[in-house]
């Protein structure tokens, strides 16, 4: 049980020691190179259209999908509190 658990700390230790490092280092003194992409990627807001389909960001299959997630995971966690009142009980 304890080397997982060092090994774990081990490569956090890693991880920070080389972030560190990383943020440390000289910033360059280079000139930022000119994008060529489009600047319409990213949509400004209330600029986009409703949804057509059932199918399309924030149509109806969207939500159906995050009610089916939201039930599941509430009766999980209803069933492992089911289950642990019934083990204290015992």
């Amino acid at each position: 049980m304890r080397r997982p658990i060092a090994i774990v700390v081990a490569v956090l230790a890693l991880l920070a020691v080389s972030t560190a490092s990383a943020a440390a280092q000289e910033p360059s003194t280079s000139t930022p190179t000119v994008s060529l992409l489009p600047r319409d990627i990213v949509p400004e807001p209330n600029s986009g259209e409703a949804p057509s389909e059932p199918g399309d960001r924030g149509g109806a299959l969207q939500l159906l999908l995050l009610g089916v997630v939201v039930v599941v995971i509430g009766g999980g966690v209803y069933g492992l509190m089911r289950q642990s009142r019934r083990a204290r009980a015992d």
